[in-house]
Formats: structure tokens, sequence, C-alpha cells
């Protein structure tokens, strides 16, 4: 059992995770999911393991589900460990993009629908992350660039295109810039929300590329908020 106080396990993964547990000192324990395990620069103490065992160690009253919007797995454990356990659960996640009057998007109900809009020899800018890039396997008539954060030798999977290194953060100007250079035609990526993945999108929109936007999984229905202060209201209501 941790310090007596800690009522709320945060299930982290996102930037409004990070934001929320410095608020959350002295009252709360993370769990982080498994492409997260920078445990180090946490002002909260780090559990690991199941979130069933998780929630008995921390003695939690209220799961906290901050997770990437993206993240369908940790949202359904979320939701199963609190139909289990009986500790009520929120979720607070941030409002997806929309297009604007500009924008030329199209929604994807996921990966592999790409295929279906993306022309024979297009170039196609990649933004989702390495993990899943086999689901774009039927795109093989274009070219595929697929940007990478991370340092890594693994070979491209897919029939024509190569990996992309890439630092953070991204502006407006260097992503059109980029864009410019690669001659893209297409963006595709995961409708995130939030500040950090529109420079991209607006970059985009100068362009007049074509935006392939990715529908957020589907996740359980629970109680949730889409902002810190609304987070807060209710985490004062419900446990004071």
């Amino acid at each position: 059992m941790l310090a007596r106080g800690t009522d709320i396990l945060l299930i982290g993964g996102s930037a409004e995770a990070r934001a929320l547990a410095d608020r959350l000192r002295g009252r709360a324990a993370v769990i982080l999911p498994a492409p997260e395990r920078r445990t180090h620069d946490w002002p909260l103490p780090v559990l690991s393991g199941p979130l069933d065992a998780a929630l008995r160690q921390s003695g939690a009253r209220l799961i906290l589900d901050v997770s990437h919007p993206n993240d369908w797995q940790s949202g359904w454990q979320a939701w199963r460990a609190s139909k289990d356990t009986g500790v009520p659960l929120l979720r607070l996640e941030r409002p997806g993009w929309r297009p604007g009057r500009r924008d030329r998007w199209v929604r994807l109900r996921d990966e592999s629908a790409a295929a279906r809009h993306v022309a024979r020899g297009a170039r196609v800018f990649l933004a989702t992350g390495r993990e899943g890039l086999m689901r774009f396997a039927n795109l093989r008539e274009a070219y595929v660039i697929s940007r990478q954060l991370s340092e890594h030798h693994d070979a491209f999977p897919l029939p024509r295109g190569r990996f992309l290194r890439g630092a953070s953060p991204f502006s407006v100007a260097g992503e059109v810039a980029l864009f410019r250079r690669l001659r893209i035609d297409w963006l595709i990526l995961r409708n995130a929300g939030g500040p950090g993945g529109w420079p991209k999108l607006e970059a985009a929109r100068r362009l007049g590329l074509r935006v392939g936007m990715i529908d957020r999984p589907r996740r359980p229905l629970v109680p949730m908020v889409r902002d810190l202060a609304a987070a807060e209201a209710r985490i004062a209501q419900w446990l004071g």
C-alpha cells in the first residue's frame, strides 16, 4: 500500500496526464502504458503490472484514465478494472481535430481504408509511428515516408518507401519546407487532437495537400471530461 491519501490511480500516456500529475501530488499514483515507460520524470509514484494489481497496491478510490486518445487498449483495460473492482472510472480525453474551410480531409475508419483514396504513384507522409505500420501494407502503389522520433535500425516493412528521422517540436514553416522537399501528396495521421500535431496539419492546409484522418478507435462509454479544469472539478465532486 502506498502513502495514505493516494486515492487516485492515473493512467498516463498523454500530455494532459503529465500536466494533471503535477496537480495531484500526494493524492495519486500513475501507471504507464507499454509505449511510455519513462518513469524517472514523473512527480507521482509509478506502479507497474496489471491494472487490477495497481489498484490494490494504491488503494485508489478513483481510476483516472488520461491515456492517449488513440490508446484503445488502456481505455478498455480501465473499463474492465472498474467493472471488476467497483472503483469508479473517469476519462479525460481532449477533443479531436476538425477540418476547416480550406482543409482537404478524408475521414478513414482505420489504416487499411487509406488505399481506397490514395492514387497510384502518390507520395504519402505517414505520421502514425512505427507500431502498426503493416496495417498500411495495401498501399502498394504509393511511395510511403514514415517519420520516426526514436533511433532504430528496423527494415522498412512496406513495399515502397522509407523511414525518416525527425526530432520534435516541429514548426509550421519546417513542415511546409519538408513536405515540399519530399514532394508529398498525402498526409496520413490519427486524430490525436491537441497542439502537438497541429503544425503538420497547418502545413498541409497551406500546401493544399490531401489529409487522411484516421478516426479514433472505439472506447467504452464512461464518464468523460475534456480538459484539466473539468477533471479537477469532477475529482473534487467525487472525492472531496
